[in-house]
Formats: C-alpha cells, sequence, structure tokens
C-alpha cells in the first residue's frame, strides 16, 4: 500500500519541522508517490500525480507569483499536497495561499522549524521504492499462489480462502441472481451475507472490477469472457488508495475460479446448496444462526419447518450423477415449493422443502417422488418429522440413512418413498455389515450363486429377489419376470438345485432374503 500524507508527516525527518496543515486535512490520507523540492510558479507537466511538492518559499516570496494560479496548477497536476518551509523566505504563509488552497481541497503544510529536504526526500523514496516492491513480490505471490489453485482444479472454498488470506478481507461468490455461493475470510458468515441479495443488488454489474454502492463494495465478474455467470465481491469498504492492491488479487481469484471450473467441469449452479447441506450433514456448519445465514443468502427463505429428502441415485460416475441431480432438481422446481437441492456425495441428493404445514413433511417427499418418475432413482429416504435450522442435521443425517438402507426399486420402476420405520431388518444388517459373523452367513447361503459370472450371477440374484418381493406367489412372480408359469417354475428349481435349499421352506427362504438384503448392502458399498 502507498505511503498516505498524513504518515509522511509523522516521519521524524518532516515531524522536526513541527508541521501544521493549514488546508486539505480531510485529504490527509491522500497516497504520496514520490516528492519534488519546486519553486516553479507553474508545475504543469512536471508532476505525474501523487507527488508531494516541498518549497522554501521563493516561489511565494516573488511579487509576480499569481497565488491562486499557482495553487489550481498543483491541483490539475494531482499533486498530493504543498509543503512549505517558513523562516528563510516567508515568516508565514499568505492568505491567499491558504484561502486558494482550502477552496480546491489541496493539502497545504507549514513547517515551523527548519529541516533537511534531502532527508525527507531519501526517506520517502525509500519507502516508496520498498512498497513498489513488497507490492511486485506480493502481486507475484498471488499469480503464483492463485494460478497453481485454478489449473490444479482446486475446490473454490480453498481459492476463496486464499483470496481472503491475502487480501485480509471477507470474499462472496455470487451467481447472476445474487445468491451467494461461497464465502470466505475471518468476520462471521451472518454478519457477512446478512441482507446479501438486496445489499448485493446496489453494486453494479459490468464487464470490469468496479468499486461501487453505498458501502463501496469492490466486485469482479467471474467465468469466461462474455459467458460470465456470477462474480467476486469484497462486502467490506474499499477505499481509493486500496483498491488497486485489492482489486489485482479479487481479479486473480476470478481467473482461478474460471479455470478451475473448467479444469474439473464444476458445477457451478448448486455449488453453493452442496457446500451448504455437506456442511451441515458432516457437522462443520457452525450454528443454527450461519446456516440459516447461508440459505438466506441463496434464496432459501425459510422461516418454519422443512421437509428433507434424501435421493439416492442408481448410476456411477460423473454423468450419472450429473443426470441425477439435474433430474432432482427438475423435479423440486416442479413441486412449487421453496426448495435446495445439493449433494451429499455421489448419487446422493439432498432436498429440503419449505413447510408450511405438519403434513407437509410427509407429503412433499412422496411429490418429489411422483415427479422424479420411473428409471431415475433407486431409493429415497424421509425424515421421520419436520426439521427447524437447529435440529436439521440429526434428521439429514436420518434421511440420508434411509435412503442408503432401504431397497432398491426394480429397473424401471419408481421407488417408493421409505422412513425410518420402514427399514425393519434392514437397519439391523446395515449396522452389522461389516461384522465378519455376517459375511460368513452370506457367503454360506449364496456362494453358489456369487461364484458365477457377472452376467448369470445378476440374472440367478434378480429371481430370488423378484421370488422374495412376491412372497413365493408364482403367478405374480412369473408376471414380474415376463416368463410363463411353467418357465417361472423352471427357473425356481434350478436356482434352488444352485443353491441347495427349498425355497418353499419358510425358514430357508427367511435365511436367503437376509442372506440376499446383506450381500446387496455390501455390494453397493464396494
Amino acid at each position: 500500500m502507498a505511503l498516505t500524507l498524513r504518515e509522511v508527516l509523522d516521519l521524524p525527518a518532516v515531524s522536526r519541522g513541527r508541521p501544521r496543515v493549514r488546508a486539505g486535512s480531510g485529504r490527509l490520507n491522500i497516497p504520496v508517490r514520490w516528492v519534488h523540492v519546486s519553486e516553479l510558479p507553474n508545475v504543469a507537466g512536471t508532476l505525474s500525480g501523487g507527488d508531494l511538492v516541498l518549497s522554501i518559499g521563493v516561489v511565494l516570496a516573488e511579487p509576480d507569483t499569481d497565488l491562486r494560479a499557482y495553487v489550481e496548477s498543483l491541483r490539475s497536476s494531482g499533486a498530493a499536497g504543498l509543503v512549505v518551509e517558513l523562516g528563510r523566505h516567508v515568516q508565514r504563509l499568505p492568505d491567499t495561499l491558504v484561502q486558494a488552497a482550502r477552496a480546491h481541497e489541496l493539502p497545504l503544510v507549514e513547517l515551523q522549524e527548519s529541516v533537511r529536504f534531502v532527508e525527507i526526500t531519501q526517506t520517502v523514496h525509500a519507502q516508496v521504492v520498498n512498497a513498489q516492491y513488497e507490492r511486485l513480490r506480493a502481486s507475484y505471490e498471488a499469480h503464483r499462489l492463485l494460478g497453481s489453485l485454478g489449473v490444479e482444479g482446486a475446490p473454490i472454498d480453498e481459492i476463496l480462502h486464499r483470496c481472503a488470506q491475502l487480501t485480509g478481507r471477507p470474499v462472496v461468490l455470487e451467481d447472476l441472481a445474487h445468491r451467494a455461493m461461497a464465502s470466505a475470510g475471518e468476520l462471521p458468515v451472518q454478519d457477512v451475507l446478512r441482507d446479501w441479495s438486496s445489499r448485493s443488488r446496489q453494486v453494479p454489474t459490468g464487464p470490469a472490477s468496479t468499486v461501487g454502492g453505498p458501502e463501496r463494495w469492490l466486485s469482479t465478474p467471474v467465468g469466461p469472457r462474455k459467458r460470465h455467470w456470477g462474480r467476486l465481491v469484497v462486502p467490506t469498504r474499499v477505499d481509493a488508495d486500496e483498491a488497486e492492491d485489492v482489486q489485482l488479487v479479487l481479479e486473480l481469484t476470478a481467473e482461478a475460479v474460471t479455470v478451475a471450473g473448467l479444469v474439473t467441469d464444476t458445477d457451478t449452479e448448486g455449488l453453493s446448496a452442496t457446500k451448504l447441506i455437506r456442511d451441515v450433514f458432516s457437522g462443520h456448519a457452525a450454528d443454527a444462526a450461519t446456516i440459516r445465514a447461508r440459505a438466506l443468502a441463496l434464496g432459501f427463505a425459510t422461516e418454519g419447518s422443512m421437509s428433507v429428502t434424501v435421493v439416492r441415485g442408481n448410476g456411477r460416475g460423473r454423468t450419472a450423477d450429473a443426470a441425477l441431480v439435474t433430474a432432482v432438481t427438475r423435479a423440486a422446481r416442479s413441486v412449487q415449493r421453496a426448495a435446495l437441492v445439493g449433494r451429499i456425495r455421489e448419487q446422493m441428493i439432498a432436498v429440503l422443502f419449505d413447510c408450511t404445514s405438519s403434513s407437509d413433511a410427509f407429503e412433499l417427499p412422496e411429490q418429489l417422488a411422483d415427479a422424479l418418475g420411473d428409471d431415475v432413482a433407486a431409493a429415497i429416504g424421509a425424515g421421520s418429522e419436520p426439521a427447524g435450522w437447529a435440529g436439521l442435521a440429526a434428521v439429514l443425517t436420518e434421511a440420508e440413512h434411509v435412503a442408503t438402507v432401504a431397497p432398491g426399486a426394480p429397473p424401471g420402476a419408481k421407488p417408493t418413498v421409505s422412513r425410518s420405520r420402514d427399514l425393519g431388518l434392514r437397519s439391523l444388517l446395515w449396522q452389522l455389515r461389516e461384522d465378519s459373523r455376517l459375511l460368513s452367513f452370506v457367503e454360506g447361503w449364496l456362494g453358489p450363486v456369487l461364484a458365477l459370472g457377472e452376467d448369470k450371477r445378476e440374472e440367478v440374484l434378480r429371481t430370488l429377489e423378484a421370488y422374495l418381493r412376491h412372497n413365493g406367489v408364482m403367478a405374480e412372480f412369473a408376471r414380474d419376470i415376463h416368463l410363463s408359469r411353467a418357465a417361472a417354475y423352471g427357473r425356481i428349481r434350478s436356482t434352488e438345485q444352485l443353491l441347495q435349499h427349498d425355497l418353499t421352506d419358510p425358514e430357508e427362504r427367511t435365511a436367503i432374503h437376509v442372506a440376499l438384503i446383506a450381500y446387496r448392502q455390501a455390494n453397493r458399498l464396494s
């Protein structure tokens, strides 16, 4: 940061002269970029802006000097101020000079004791050069740190955290609808994001960095050129002498966020909702007030309770995951209720709905399931009761557990909504899923089937699941697997021969059912 005029006046080389400010006291924070000793009556063309002019009063003592024109030339040349040493050529500053300086808001300082101008210039120039070097070093460091984060595809939270460290200020990433997607910094989140949408809208949006709005926030666009999808905002006052340094870091951060998104193919839409939901689920969210502030900044403004639903997908990989997010988001919007949609992890999507009544907690998950349709989700878990901000983590954890443990819908079928009370035996088996005794039980009852090749193994397992689903009723079983009753009987007989167990025996059928559930749960984890 550049040395200010106030700081120059506090330097020992200057303070020994007992400086007294006669005009422009409100502009002492102006940056001083250089110091000149000059006795010219017209400095136009000799200054480059931000220069502090030192004088022993020769120009003021000349009878032909037009003092008003002299002040005008200083002001129009961008001088940081005028410092005059009294004693040798002038005993006091002319009233005309003081009045003109006040009229033009030009800082005017008189030195009541003699000082060495060479010491002042050497001291200031050394500090200016050091500041310039430090700024160059900081610029290089910012380029190095932020550039590498972008190329490496670092998480956006990490990039914003680095930006906040480099600027010493909070920073917020928002989308074009002024919804806060992510933030970083030392200030409490609820303070930073307070009334975010309306405050942010007061800062003009443009194609380049700008400082604006009543709070003088600095912002810069994010995204490929001509396809900006958001902007970075520093939600604290940024004055003119600070703007250049902060803007440099903010623009480098915007580039890093853009590059990281391209490298990782990051879905910027829903990014902040995912971060919020993951923080709540993992217990990293600070408190209910912080969670509420972040949700409100996303446009999810609920003062009541929420219905919590978690959807488990039936695919694998990035493409399937993106398709599930798209489908769940579209379905949530079709319910026409305020909603927040985000990933807990791959193929596990959480949906929070605003509840207007206690019955909503049960009806909204059903509406979401209807909107999802067939062959999109494997299972849907719902919280057993509405959640407030303080209890959201517990209900979200419950819904995620239900979605994880609930039986998957058959291919092409729409899953039903499950709740904790529906899990029964599956919940117990899930808790025992790593127990060696359960694993041995599975091998003992399903071993011959599991030894088959992948395609044949899956065919036999699906046959067993369909048979057990219909409780051994052959007509329903045959219809489910699209075979004649005679062919269905043949399929079951061959399966019994492979297993060497009688599927009509209730105990043996129960044991095979338990082993099949445990196997599917273990296989899902792998």
